[in-house]
């Protein structure tokens, strides 16, 4: 039953035209994130040096900071967009554990969260290989270290998993898409900001918030640049490792409250 849970909710996440809308918002974006980089180039605005490791590496710090729009929209479309027509409670109706069917739409916002990843980090590629054919006549890798990009996807991906799972438990608690994916985005674009900037009082807390994880593992991407010198083991505030524990046990607490809520919510209101 569970296999199947995950092929149906794949397939109405693959359905929904928010899932596609925001796909081709983020191609914009990138784009003109690129175009602008490497017209600033041309003007003299920014150093010539690099190639196309040097827009991978760009594109993924602005990549940092719209993903949280990516992640929330993803999130909240696949555990949120049945309860407004009460649709969810069919499946409730026919038998399917509250428990198997939560534990399913984690799985498939996982699922979706690697591709939508996946998608941004090739699409960064293409986009910047085109400019560069545009602007710069020549497309220059010999930099680009592509081994380390399995490695950069899976760091990328990793760092959001606090997010999807946020938006998957305000998704449970408010039964909402939108409020679902506002949650997520207000806590990472303001509520995150402001938490951070108390780091002089409470270091240890900031510290462990889901941004502060990111860029410990995010900093590891230098890899991708053949021409960078290895960080050194003190570069980031913790070890690789710990940051990899640290949102792995985030994850693991928020999906667990989203279990308890839903296994326990009144559906009939």
């Amino acid at each position: 039953m569970f296999l199947h849970l995950l092929t149906i909710e794949t397939r109405k996440t693959l359905k929904h035209p928010a899932l596609w809308i925001g796909l081709g918002g983020l191609v914009l974006l990138l784009a003109f994130a690129t175009l602008i980089e490497h017209a600033q180039i041309v003007a003299s605005y920014q150093p010539a040096g690099g190639g196309l490791e040097r827009d991978l590496l760009s594109n993924l710090s602005f990549f940092s900071w719209i993903g949280i729009l990516v992640y929330a929209v993803t999130a909240s479309v696949i555990s949120a967009f049945d309860y407004p027509d009460r649709s969810l409670q069919l499946w409730l109706t026919r038998g399917v554990p509250r428990p198997m069917l939560i534990l399913s739409r984690l799985a498939v916002t996982l699922f979706f969260g690697l591709l939508m990843v996946v998608f941004a980090i090739f699409a960064i590629l293409g986009l910047a290989a085109i400019s560069r054919l545009l602007f710069f006549c020549r497309v220059d890798t010999s930099n680009l270290n592509g081994a380390a990009i399995p490695l950069t996807i899976l760091r990328v991906f990793w760092s959001a998993l606090p997010y999807l799972a946020l938006t998957v438990l305000a998704a449970v608690i408010t039964r909402s898409p939108l409020y679902a994916a506002g949650t997520t985005i207000v806590y990472g674009t303001v509520l995150e900001g402001l938490l951070a900037s108390l780091s002089d009082r409470f270091p240890t807390l900031v510290r462990y918030l889901p941004a502060s994880l990111a860029q410990v593992m995010q900093s590891r991407n230098l890899a991708l640049d053949l021409s960078a010198p290895p960080l050194p083991p003190d570069a980031a505030i913790m070890p690789e490792l710990r940051a990899v524990f640290a949102i792995g046990l985030i994850f693991i607490v928020l999906s667990a409250l989203s279990l308890a809520i839903f296994s326990r919510q009144d559906l009939g209101r």
